[in-house]
Order: C-alpha cells, then sequence, then structure tokens
C-alpha cells in the first residue's frame, strides 16, 4: 500500500491532505480530519520517500541522485552552536541556523541570565537580535531545540559542544542520534583537520584570512558560513548525496578493530532503524547502553575520526569488546528499553542518574493508548497508560486474531482499581509523557486514544486500535 500513496502524492504537485489518502486508500468514509492524519502518519511516517509540511498537507521528499540518499545539496543540514559553561558542563547560549541555500537563524537564545555574565562577556557575547531573556523560555529552551533537531543533520563544531548539547537533552528523555563533527566532514573531502578546534581556525582556514564574531548569534552564523563551504567541497569531491557522504566517512576511518568482536563490517550492516544497543567487555559485561533513532549511524559515531574524543568516549572505544541490538519500531519503545536495561545492568559509562530525580515537572497523561509501529512486519507495539501509575508495552498481530484476549486484558488493566507499583513505573511514566508532550504535534507523532472519553470499554478501546491500525 505504501508504494500506491507514495506513487500518487508523488503526482499530486500542491500536496495531498490526509483526508484524501485516508478515503482513497483506507476506505474510510467522511473521517474527519483527526483520525484521517492520525492514520495515515502511522502508516507513512516511516517512509522517507514522503514527509507532511507544516500545512498538514503530504509530499514527496526531495529528489534523489545516484549512489543513494538525499542530495548533499537538499539535505536538512542545520548547524548548532554552543557557548558553554565547562566548569558546570552546561550551555550558556545555543544557535541554530540553516546554512543552504542562504544562512538562516532556526533559534538563538540565552539559557542563563547573560546579567550574570563578567561585564567583559557580555559586552563580546551579548548581540541587540537576542531576545530578551525569560526565565521561563529558557528552561524549555533544550525542549524546543531537541523537537527543532529531530529529523535534520546537525553539525557540530567539536565533540565537546555535542557531549554538552546531548547530555542537556537526555535531560527531558531526548537525545541527538544523527549527527557530524566538523573534523568528520573535513576528513571526507580529504582536507586536514583543524587543529585546534575553534571557530576562528575553521573560518581562517575555509574561508580565507582571519575572521572573527564576537557575539554568540554572529558565531553560529559563521559557522554556517563555514559548514556551507564544506558541502560545497563534497559536491567538488564528488560527494553528491548522503549516502556517498556516509561511505566517504566509513571508507575514511582508520579505528583499529584488533582483537575485538566488533569489525567495521558488523558495523556498516546494522539496521537503519530505531533500537537499543549495548557495548560490553571481553567478559560479556555491559559498559555502556543507548537508544538510537538510526542504529547504524549511531553506533559508526563511536568509531569515526573526530580529532578530540573526550575521556568518555576513550574510554569505550578502549574497552568495548562486543556489541548487542535490539531493533525497535519507534523512538519511544527504545527510550523505554533503554531505560530497562540500564536499570537491569547499571553500566559504568551510563550516566546513573536516575529520570525520577530530573529537575522539571509535566501534566501526567490520562488513561490512553499510544499505537507505534513494530520492527517486524504484521505487528504493532501498544504502550498503555494508567493515570499516575503505571504503563505497559503489549505487541498485537494487525490481523487482531486474539482480539478476545486483547479486550480481557484491556479490562483488567483499566478496571482493575489502583495497580501495584514498582520502583520502575513512575519513571517510565516520565519518559511515555515527555515523550508525547515532544511529539505531540510533529511528524513523530503517534496515535492516541484517550480511554477516558470512550467511557473505558473494552471492546470501543480495540474498535478505536483497530481504525488506526487497519
Amino acid at each position: 500500500m505504501n508504494n500506491e500513496i507514495t506513487a500518487y502524492i508523488r503526482e499530486q504537485s500542491r500536496g495531498v491532505p490526509p483526508e484524501d489518502i485516508a478515503q482513497r486508500f483506507l476506505k474510510f468514509k467522511n473521517p474527519n480530519r483527526a483520525l484521517a492524519d492520525a492514520a495515515v502518519r502511522a502508516i507513512l511516517k516511516k517512509d522517507a520517500r514522503v514527509f507532511c509540511g507544516d500545512d498538514g498537507l503530504w509530499r514527496p521528499t526531495a529528489t534523489t541522485t545516484r549512489g543513494g540518499g538525499v542530495d548533499i545539496a537538499e539535505a536538512p543540514w542545520v548547524c548548532v552552536h554552543a557557548v558553554v559553561d565547562t566548569a558546570r558542563r552546561s550551555i550558556a547560549h545555543a544557535a541554530l541556523w540553516t546554512p543552504l541555500p542562504e544562512p538562516n537563524c532556526l533559534h538563538s537564545a540565552w539559557l542563563i541570565d547573560p546579567a550574570t555574565l563578567s561585564e567583559d562577556d557580555r559586552e563580546q557575547l551579548c548581540d541587540p537580535r537576542d531576545p530578551p531573556y525569560n526565565g521561563a523560555e529558557a528552561a524549555a529552551a533544550v525542549e524546543q531545540i531537541a523537537r527543532e533537531l529531530e529529523g535534520k543533520m546537525p553539525v557540530f563544531l567539536s565533540q565537546h559542544q555535542y557531549s554538552t548539547l546531548s547530555l542537556a537533552a537526555m535531560k527531558i528523555c531526548a537525545g541527538i542520534d544523527d549527527y557530524y563533527l566538523m573534523n568528520q566532514l573535513l576528513r571526507a573531502v580529504n582536507e586536514p583537520p583543524i587543529a585546534p578546534v575553534t571557530l576562528e581556525k575553521a573560518a581562517e582556514t575555509l574561508l580565507g584570512g582571519f575572521r572573527t564574531a564576537e557575539s554568540a548569534y554572529k558565531r553560529g552564523e559563521l559557522l554556517c558560513r563555514v559548514t556551507a563551504e564544506i558541502i560545497g567541497k563534497m559536491k567538488a569531491a564528488g560527494i553528491e548525496n548522503c549516502g556517498q557522504l556516509d561511505a566517504a566517512l566509513r571508507d575514511g576511518a582508520d579505528f583499529d578493530f584488533t582483537d575485538k568482536d566488533i569489525t567495521a563490517k558488523m558495523i556498516a550492516e546494522l539496521p537503519l532503524k530505531a533500537g537499543v544497543y549495548g557495548f560490553t567487555d571481553k567478559t560479556g559485561a555491559y559498559i555502556y547502553i543507548g537508544k538510537a533513532v538510526n542504529l547504524r549511524r549511531r553506533v559508526e559515531n563511536y568509531f569515526r575520526f573526530n580529532g578530540e574524543s573526550p575521556e568518555k568516549l576513550s574510554k569505550l572505544r578502549a574497552a568495548a569488546h562486543g556489541l548487542t541490538i535490539h531493533v525497535c519500531g519507534s523512538e519511544l519503545e527504545a527510550l523505554i528499553y533503554e531505560h530497562r536495561l540500564i536499570k537491569k545492568h547499571k553500566p559504568p559509562l551510563n550516566s546513573q542518574i536516575q529520570i525520577s530525580e530530573r529537575k522539571g515537572v509535566y501534566k501526567p497523561l490520562p488513561d490512553s493508548v499510544i499505537i507505534l509501529p513494530h520492527a517486524q512486519d504484521g505487528f504493532r507495539v501498544s504502550v498503555w497508560i494508567k493515570k499516575d501509575q503505571k504503563i505497559k508495552l503489549r505487541s498485537f498481530e494487525i490481523n487482531f486474531c486474539e482480539e478476545d484476549a486483547l479486550q480481557k486484558e484491556l479490562r483488567d488493566y483499566f478496571h482493575s482499581g489502583t495497580l501495584p507499583a514498582t520502583p520502575d513505573d513512575f519513571p517510565e511514566l516520565e519518559i511515555v509523557t515527555r515523550w508525547v508532550k515532544r511529539n505531540r504535534d510533529g511528524d513523530s507523532a503517534a496515535p492516541m486514544i484517550d480511554v477516558e472519553l470512550l467511557g473505558g470499554e473494552a471492546a470501543d478501546i480495540v474498535s478505536a486500535i483497530k481504525s488506526l491500525t487497519l
């Protein structure tokens, strides 16, 4: 069915509303916008050939060229510049820019009150274009950044900037899986790495002559111009699309896998799907567990050249002997399994801060069921949410051959009064709640059934699940 739907979308130059797709291919009769949108997203959100725009219309993705992948000049590049407080391992200012076709600022904001900076730092880093500092908005800024980076190709100046922003994103149950470092991109086009890794050195090397941009806002713009220059060098070197870029980075990797069960071939053959991965030592004990939206790209990043490996990455590379993966159908499923495995194995290189200890408040979800893709064809994953009590993951076949058993389980789950809680229940509720909040309005939004609105009747819940699955 996907092939027929995507072919139809490609024929419509003005975009296709979800109601049209639901009527034409899913045989819905006069569907409302919300139901049609949820059903179509459930089918197409993993199909890279099409996307849903801000106007709610479905369109084909950018054209591809030989070698596979999106054209390098049409890829969703985003340059990320962070002013980092190294003492506190926190971000003082973050700026996101798109380099092509022209530099454009997506986000630029102070995450701390610039009034707390020294007078010299304020004079140097503040910019007239900075919006007035707002503490409440600053508290939500990392969450906004995480949303803006979803589905993009972030470029960081250094591993240090990536590590700090990734640490901050983890606090809202969001991670940055797919990213590039400046020196990695230079390596792909056979240019010498930048040393030391500074914006001034990058600009001098690639744009010619010494350049400086004092304010944090202008530094983001300069990083954007440097990245655009590198993309031009990729084109000149014959790297026309993202598939060729990934191949160049794999071919240029110089990591020595001698005496390890992990091999470069094994990593190159990992699936381009969401999942959980775990590095083990020679005894088979886990040393690090993580989740990824794209398993291959995430694991590749541990062994790519980057020019300045932080201490944690160096320890992982040295100690990692084996690799295990668990393919998931969605990021949310991966987040839940990641939490469960870290809780069970307590890998030494994982942060041991409990999710329930993280700062921040959120509005709890009502009794509800979320429908997610499954890694295996013919199945779906459902997440059952019992408000303020616990969650349950339940896979089911889309032919509903066990409908009676599903109805009984739903009845027992939502009508059994207070469910006995375990120490993991509230952290898992927080994971799901924050994920739903972060993806409620985006392309990653999953169909969600409000059990309370249906009166909690198991038969009605199953009917709603069917309407979003078949």
